[in-house]
């Protein structure tokens, strides 16, 4: 993973459930894909039915790299780094289960709550709610603003446990205490779509 990713929300328009993710240290800002541009928020959300998985195949793999990074973890466990990407490129390839692995061997070593969050992000993808929301709210217990993983906590809420309200507050959370966060407007509309739907209940 070399880019950064953040996805999700169409309310007439796909971002991609990537806000939930910042790969701040591997990818370069991009706003159109991480919990990918894989969940969709709209009329169906608002019905409470689960997001639409990605349709995008996953990108190809230099199993060259792999097998170096896979060699230096054999020679040194703890190689921090080398856990991180082997994560990174499982969660591309959408082996989510094996890159939930990698993050929490890395976590171990040292925490940091964007590789947190990303842990959260594959619990998610693996039906894990209880444990995404868990993992995405020890970053929030330490940095209560921290926008990828609000937005992310927003997303398992609405889509893992069903909790529009829930959702909706989070959501809110992130943009008043974000104003410059790259989708605002977009989280805004969001917001708006789930207040309009939980008034029709």
């Amino acid at each position: 993973m070399q880019k950064d990713s953040f996805a999700f929300l169409i309310v007439g328009f796909a971002i991609g459930f990537g806000i939930l993710y910042n790969w701040t240290k591997h990818r370069e800002p991009q706003i159109a894909e991480a919990f990918p541009p894989r969940l969709i928020v709209g009329s169906a959300a608002a019905a409470g039915e689960p997001p639409a998985g990605s349709q995008a195949p996953p990108p190809p793999v230099d199993l060259a790299a792999v097998q170096k990074l896979q060699d230096r973890i054999k020679a040194n466990p703890k190689d921090y780094e080398a856990l991180v990407e082997l994560a990174n490129i499982d969660f591309d390839q959408k082996n989510y289960s094996e890159a939930a692995g990698y993050y929490t061997r890395a976590l171990a070593i040292q925490d940091d709550p964007n590789v947190r969050t990303d842990l959260g992000t594959m619990l998610f993808y693996s039906n894990r709610y209880d444990e995404a929301m868990a993992e995405l709210k020890k970053v929030l217990d330490v940095n209560p603003t921290h926008a990828q993983a609000l937005f992310n906590m927003g997303v398992v809420l609405l889509h893992g446990k069903n909790d529009p309200q829930g959702a909706l507050d989070t959501w809110q959370k992130l943009v008043d205490t974000n104003p410059t966060f790259p989708q605002v407007d977009a989280v805004k509309t969001q917001i708006q779509a789930l207040k309009e739907s939980l008034k029709k209940k």
